[in-house]
């Protein structure tokens, strides 16, 4: 963000203070000259009165410096006031935000300011999901745990995610080229469940041109895919979320950038989207223990049939030596690094086991 702000305002008068010195004329001098009192010019010279257009054309004749300026001096001069005046206000909520918040936006380029500035921060923090006000940023967040819109897994899993954490993510997302195009995107769920093949079998190499190569076989049947860096410590692996009711959307994190989480996440989501109510958003959790309503249930029992079939994680149950893990993923037709990432979950293999099979995507993250 390169806007230069200052925590002062400079008040037209200012300017004609400077311009009398540089006459070496008097106020009652000027006065005389612009038919006005000189009180009024004393006003203005101490910013209490404001330089009309009737008083800018009058300034342009003596000064040959444009009414047009003179009004710009004003309005520029008027709307600092406001703008000092309403971060004042606003640094009353700077401990509203997460501390990551800050450091997201800075890194995202919405904002230089730190706990330094409050208000400042607060202000930029606002514009990012266009909200005038804190009170009208509370209302938009609170207006997403009900109706239509519901974020479903948040409101019934009682996640500990900070909501403003949480708004600058989506907000991002919103923002990304590929959430756009997916405007004109026309989604039918029968060509997504004809596509999960193809989608299953390019998941099992994964490779620098994975994700890439997904977003657009995804965008070939209506689905938005899209992976957005989020802030530090975020508690999330992706999330479902839908353009009018019209257009799922994938939002993934890319937390630990790993094929394996990447790719369940992405299944997962895909559960939600074909088989949850349009219009619901619905969070994938990176701790187990919050993934507890049944429609997380239900997406997980999607992803681990579509991924490994009928028999699941059955013919994966003993083994430990990366060979014999990669030798029975290619058997059953997925990446290792899915089969790894299910087993350290489900508590069948140590967490100090197999990590070597993960597929690290981390330059495929843009």
């Amino acid at each position: 963000m390169n806007r230069i702000t200052t925590n002062y305002a400079v008040a037209p008068g200012e300017y004609l203070e400077e311009w009398l010195e540089d006459q070496e004329m008097t106020q009652l001098q000027c006065a005389d000259r612009l038919g006005c009192s000189r009180k009024l010019v004393n006003e203005i010279v101490n910013g209490r009165a404001t330089v009309t257009s009737d008083t800018a054309l009058r300034l342009e004749r003596v000064t040959r410096i444009p009414a047009s300026s003179w009004l710009r001096y004003e309005a520029a001069y008027r709307a600092d006031l406001s703008r000092i005046a309403d971060e004042a206000n606003l640094a009353a909520y700077a401990d509203c935000l997460d501390p990551q918040a800050a450091k997201y936006l800075r890194k995202i380029d919405a904002t230089s300011a730190t706990m330094r500035d409050p208000g400042q921060l607060v202000s930029d923090f606002l514009t990012f999901p266009r909200c005038g006000t804190w009170d009208a940023y509370v209302h938009m967040h609170e207006e997403a745990g009900r109706g239509d819109y519901a974020l479903a897994a948040l409101t019934e899993s009682k996640a500990n995610i900070h909501p403003t954490l949480l708004t600058l993510w989506l907000r991002a997302g919103e923002l990304d080229e590929a959430f756009e195009r997916g405007r004109g995107f026309v989604y039918d769920p029968d060509d997504l469940t004809a596509l999960l093949p193809e989608l299953r079998a390019r998941t099992a190499h994964p490779d620098n041109h994975m994700l890439r190569e997904l977003a657009g076989m995804l965008a070939n049947v209506g689905v938005v895919f899209v992976v957005v860096t989020s802030p530090e410590r975020f508690p999330l692996y992706g999330i479902t979320r839908w353009i009018d009711k019209r257009v799922p959307v994938i939002q993934q994190t890319g937390r630990r950038k790993k094929d394996g989480f990447v790719t369940w996440a992405l299944f997962h989501e895909l559960g939600h989207v074909l088989n949850d109510p349009r219009g619901e958003m619905h969070l994938e959790f990176a701790d187990e223990k919050k993934r507890n309503s049944s429609a997380e249930k239900g997406a997980n029992e999607f992803a681990l049939k579509t991924l490994f079939g009928a028999n699941g994680l059955e013919p994966f149950r003993g083994l430990q030596n990366d060979r014999e893990i990669r030798d029975a993923a290619r058997q059953v037709g997925v990446s290792p690094g899915v089969v790894v990432h299910q087993l350290h979950r489900k508590r069948l293999l140590d967490y100090s086991y197999g990590n070597r099979l993960a597929v690290d995507l981390d330059g495929t993250f843009v």
